[in-house]
């Protein structure tokens, strides 16, 4: 007993004899976090204002992390016109080629699983395209296989975009381009939402089950991504923001967005999701809990050419939005305003998406809308203003 007794006060006392300057630090800590928080909610607010004071887009849901981390979700806005329903922090966005990322953690994952290879040539997956046998899973997640992107097609949104497609109909799609190839295999780099489609199909063929299950199974609930699915338009999806075109001569200011066949974006686009399940995903990935080390290094790794050059530095005249900028798989890497960064933008009828993680920083960045437009875009000022806050 009186051992006990012992133990007992010995913890009351050290308890009772913190150091003062201890609890001192640790309160000041505290208050400067807080501070923090409050300067960041002060910032985000201030940039989604000017983007509904503007009319860039109806609504827009923002989420920050830092550290892993998740300091802010917030929506503005209007996620249905209609009907007058606000944005809120778990409203779901279509969120375009941001897609793109989980299409190649896919097709990483079944290497991993020794279904496929990423040396794999086309014809084994499709030995009717043309000229199959030149092209390979690693290209196809590069952009560097000179296939031409069918998105860019002439008539593509008036006359394709509206129709279910299958695997055929759109494979089919893709090798009519013509010509089908910008450049000879493995000799340039050309954006190309026609190569993420094809990895769609490639990888339901390895797994032996449409993309959309094996994601749900391998990635999104392992992680608890529950608002992270392919999208489908005809599944009753709760808090599913609509999505809209600017027309600042109508009333509303706004436009419901066409109609797209999500069966033509699929690997390539057709993914909704919301800030929260996105944060959670880059810190899941950069964890290295998704894919491998040696993955995740090929997913960030900067594409080569055939002769071992870098893609980026085929292009004589960039475009703005990629100089600076590489791409791995799925993923683009670079500097921009002096900051490193890990990302990938998406557009989509009525859609706009941008999930960027700052290495320096260690902060990640969402910002989804529901028009495509100058909103999105915009993602700089907001990451500009969230270091600013966030700043020691």
């Amino acid at each position: 007993m009186n051992r006990l007794f012992l133990i007992a006060v010995s913890a009351l006392a050290l308890w009772v004899y913190t150091p003062a300057s201890v609890i001192a630090q640790a309160e000041a800590r505290q208050t400067a976090s807080s501070t923090a928080i409050s300067e960041l909610e002060t910032a985000v607010d201030a940039f989604a204002r000017n983007v509904l004071d503007e009319a860039q887009a109806p609504g827009l849901s923002i989420g920050i992390a830092r550290g892993g981390e998740t300091l802010l979700v917030r929506g503005y806005g209007l996620a249905n016109l209609e009907h007058q329903v606000e944005v809120t922090g778990d409203t779901v966005f279509r969120i375009g080629s941001v897609t793109k990322q989980f299409t190649a953690a896919a097709i990483l994952l079944l290497a991993e699983d020794g279904r496929l290879s990423l040396d794999d040539t086309l014809d084994q997956y499709f030995p009717d395209f043309p000229r199959s046998d030149e092209v390979t899973v690693r290209q196809l997640l590069q952009h560097t296989s000179g296939i031409r992107n069918y998105t860019s097609l002439d008539g593509f949104m008036d006359t394709t975009a509206p129709l279910d497609h299958d695997e055929a109909r759109m494979v089919a799609y893709i090798a009519s381009a013509d010509p089908l190839y910008d450049f000879e295999p493995g000799t340039g780099w050309s954006y190309s939402n026609s190569g993420y489609m094809l990895l769609d199909y490639i990888a339901e063929q390895a797994a032996g089950e449409p993309l959309a299950d094996f994601l749900k199974t391998r990635i999104f609930d392992p992680l608890g991504m529950d608002n992270t699915r392919m999208d489908d338009a005809a599944e009753i999806v709760p808090h599913r923001a609509q999505g809209y075109d600017a027309a600042p001569d109508t009333e509303a200011g706004f436009t419901n967005a066409p109609h797209l066949s999500l069966s033509v974006a699929a690997g390539a686009g057709a993914i909704r999701s919301t800030p929260h399940d996105m944060i959670v995903w880059m810190q899941a990935l950069l964890n290295r809990q998704v894919v491998s080390s040696d993955s995740l290094a090929l997913m960030l790794e900067p594409a080569r050419l055939n002769d071992g050059s870098l893609a980026s530095a085929s292009l004589s005249s960039p475009p703005a939005a990629l100089a600076n900028m590489d791409y791995g798989f799925g993923i683009m890497t670079g500097e921009r305003h002096g900051h490193r960064f890990i990302g990938h933008g998406g557009s989509i009828p009525g859609f706009n998406a941008s999930l960027i993680h700052y290495p320096d920083q260690d902060i990640t960045i969402v910002l989804l809308v529901n028009t495509i437009g100058p909103a999105a875009r915009g993602a700089p000022v907001l990451a500009e203003a969230v270091f600013e806050a966030l700043a020691d």
